[in-house]
């Protein structure tokens, strides 16, 4: 593989255009100048956000209270992580 990467000479005309596309692949959708600034500043900003998101998400669950009834009486415990209702019900 490397020794075609030295260069063109003493290549036959099909592995000129294997090299050729080889070449072009490895540059494929990547990203130059202001395009990868712009890419990597947007990947920032979603980052911070969803991190935002699933720690406001993680504090509302767990502020959420069981939805057990106890004789017409809603219980007042805490829910579980990932669920709707609290240890004593489960």
């Amino acid at each position: 593989g490397s020794s075609l990467l030295t260069g063109p000479e003493g290549l036959m005309a099909k592995e000129r255009e294997n090299l050729k596309r080889l070449k072009c692949l490895r540059r494929y959708r990547q990203r130059y100048g202001v395009e990868a600034l712009l890419h990597r500043q947007l990947r920032e900003r979603r980052v911070l956000a969803t991190d935002g998101a699933a720690q406001q998400a993680h504090t509302t669950r767990s502020s959420q209270r069981c939805l057990a009834f106890v004789d017409d009486v809603r219980c007042s415990n805490p829910s579980l992580p990932l669920t709707r209702h609290c240890l004593t019900r489960i």
